[in-house]
């Protein structure tokens, strides 16, 4: 999304447009920075026209994730230790980018799910935690296997890092989940007609920008420091 990419763009040095992508460097390794939209069509879409223009040593993912392990809390980042949708596992994530991220970070390995749209009711995020089979901690989002598809197919190694933006047992407003545009993102200006019907869900929709706006900065500083340690240019 914008938020998480502007905060990711504001640690960049030397950046400069090529195209859908920006060429930058962040920490002592050189970038491309490309902002895929939600979805699986618009990451999918996006990740492969990156990978074929750019060639890159590495892909790395970023966003915010919805928790669905009742042991992670708002603000935890957590990188791919597996990564599957509703239908299969995809192919694993680089050992080695893991490696790197779990000792220059400090965070979590974790299972990422991803999901064809909001995941809004607190019963159904915890149940789908549970059955995932494998150890540690899981979260959900809507773009994780798109980009990992993308890259493990042109034989790129790929890390998937998420921040945390709400708790496995918070309801958020259901009518996220009807506000899909027909590429599978989320429509703001759809939530935005809806939250002015249901005006008491409005505090919720602007606790969740903030926390948005928070996780980006997280993100932002995780790249950083993963970016400084050595990581493939």
């Amino acid at each position: 999304m914008r938020e998480e990419f502007d905060a990711i763009l504001s640690r960049a040095h030397g950046a400069s447009a090529r195209g859908a992508f920006v060429e930058a460097r962040i920490g002592s390794t050189r970038v491309a920075l490309c902002r895929t939209g939600d979805g699986d069509a618009n990451a999918s879409r996006a990740a492969a026209a990156l990978c074929e223009a750019v060639r890159p040593a590495a892909l790395l993912g970023a966003g915010i994730a919805g928790a669905l392990s009742t042991d992670l809390q708002v603000g935890d980042l957590v990188v791919s230790r597996r990564i599957r949708d509703s239908q299969a596992d995809v192919a694993p994530p680089d050992a080695g980018l893991l490696a790197k991220a779990l000792e220059a970070t400090g965070a979590t390995a974790a299972t990422l799910l991803s999901v064809g749209g909001p995941l809004v009711a607190a019963e159904h995020k915890i149940a789908l935690g549970s059955s995932l089979e494998g150890e540690g901690p899981a979260a959900g989002d809507m773009e994780s296997a798109a980009w990992a598809r993308a890259a493990a197919s042109r034989g790129v190694p790929y890390l998937v890092v998420r921040s945390i933006s709400e708790r496995a047992d918070e309801d958020l407003p259901e009518y996220l989940a009807r506000c899909l545009g027909r590429d599978g993102g989320i429509r703001r200006s759809s939530v935005v007609l809806r939250a002015l019907g249901r005006p008491g869900t409005i505090p919720a929709l602007l606790e969740m920008r903030r926390r948005t706006r928070a996780c980006a900065e997280d993100l932002a500083d995780f790249l950083e420091a993963f970016l400084s340690a050595g990581a493939p240019s």
